[in-house]
């Protein structure tokens, strides 16, 4: 495709979006773009498939980008594309839109390597336009607030950071396309695991609020993958990430072989107290002191703090009509996440948990599988800031850790 010249005209009126994605996670954007065009903030242009659209869709319904944009009249041709694809097509979509002159919201996790973050980067920098990562959770005020916690002192010293996530997802879930649960396809990288995608968003978050955004803000990456699920990709995992300068080191504990599913949570752990964050429903609790007592309202009860939450596309939007309007999650600030991808797919193959261990509850493609004890073992994971085999846990006794260090760029 022949590069579009960049305009410099501010534009006007509703955005006009494209979306690249219409099943899946696309169904959630055609919501949220049906509310913004009701509102007058965005009109859909039109849709991008290889499969069949809706119905409702098939009028502005095309197979390629490059057939959307020379089938589409200039009062019409988009600003923004919104890519919701397999995470493998990530970076030639993005790559050919940014070409076209267009803004890109990109889903999360934007790349499958790191070597594809910087890439974009080099792209969006040649074509003077903006992506927009989907890490929905830093919209959430909360993240923030946690941020400046950390940065301040707040809460005294803050040496750790954990994540913590027991989710539940059944046969279903892993079987709903051919790269759901794959580290590699057809020989390309999908980079489907818990840690990358599901519950990605308290990784990202995590790393945040610790101040590390940058791939040389990582000294190390402690990774330990296992598996419960029929798949190739981890669905329970141990990160450390520890940074290279003074700030506090991530710790994140995840799975999706839970009894049930619960809030997932990032804490900061400081020297005068903790501060926990709900970022799924942006509400958290701090306690204060050593002794960790729990902030309360006057009635006595636990005081619930609430956060406000902005949509990441109407940022984009605001961005694309204002320029010195700030992206809130930026492709540059995801440099740390990807660093996070790289040494999980650089790490071996997960290690079957052992059946012994594992509980497979339900029928058919509803069956879960629930691992022995896996809740008391994430919290002592983040407690101690060890990997699972170093628990003495049943399922983890054989060592499956392995460290990788960022290259230097």
């Amino acid at each position: 495709m022949t590069p579009s010249p960049v305009s410099t005209t501010t534009p006007t009126g509703p955005a006009r979006i494209a979306l690249i994605g219409t099943h899946g996670f696309g169904a959630v954007h055609l919501r949220t773009l049906a509310r913004l065009e009701g509102a007058g903030i965005a009109r859909l242009v039109g849709v991008v498939d290889v499969a069949e659209p809706p119905e409702e869709l098939r009028a502005i319904h095309h197979r390629s980008l490059a057939d959307l944009l020379s089938a589409t009249p200039a009062e019409d041709r988009p600003e923004i594309v919104i890519i919701a694809t397999p995470i493998d097509t990530h970076v030639p979509l993005a790559t050919e839109a940014l070409a076209a002159g267009l803004d890109v919201y990109l889903e999360k996790p934007p790349v499958p390597a790191l070597a594809d973050h910087w890439s974009l980067l080099e792209a969006a920098d040649a074509a003077g336009r903006s992506v927009q990562v989907g890490f929905q959770a830093r919209g959430g005020a909360g993240v923030d607030v946690l941020r400046e916690e950390v940065a301040t002192g707040a809460l005294g010293r803050v040496d750790t950071v954990r994540a913590y996530g027991a989710w539940q997802r059944d046969r279903a879930y892993y079987n709903r396309s051919a790269w759901a649960g794959r580290r590699r396809l057809n020989g390309r990288r999908v980079a489907d695991g818990v840690a990358t995608n599901p519950l990605a968003h308290s990784v990202h978050a995590a790393l945040v609020i610790a101040g590390i955004q940058e791939v040389s803000d990582i000294a190390r990456v402690t990774t330990e993958l296992r598996r419960a699920h029929d798949i190739e990709a981890d669905d329970t995992t141990f990160l450390r990430i520890d940074p290279t300068g003074e700030g506090p080191s991530v710790v994140c504990a995840l799975t999706t072989t839970a009894p049930a599913q619960s809030p997932p949570w990032v804490e900061i752990v400081g020297t005068d107290g903790t501060h926990r964050l709900q970022y799924t429903d942006d509400t958290s609790r701090r306690t204060r002191g050593a002794g960790g007592e729990t902030e309360r309202r006057a009635d006595g009860r636990a005081a619930e703090l609430s956060h406000q939450r902005l949509d990441l596309l109407e940022n984009l939007i605001d961005h694309v009509r204002e320029r010195s309007v700030a992206l809130i999650s930026p492709l540059s600030s995801t440099g740390a996440f990807s660093a996070v991808l790289e040494a999980i797919q650089s790490a071996p193959d997960p290690a079957p948990v052992a059946d012994a261990a594992v509980d497979w509850q339900g029928e058919g493609d509803a069956a879960h599988p629930v691992v022995e004890d896996i809740e008391q073992t994430l919290h002592a994971a983040l407690a101690e800031g060890r990997p699972f085999s170093e628990l003495g846990v049943s399922w983890a006794r054989e060592d499956a850790v392995h460290i990788w260090t960022p290259p230097h760029r």
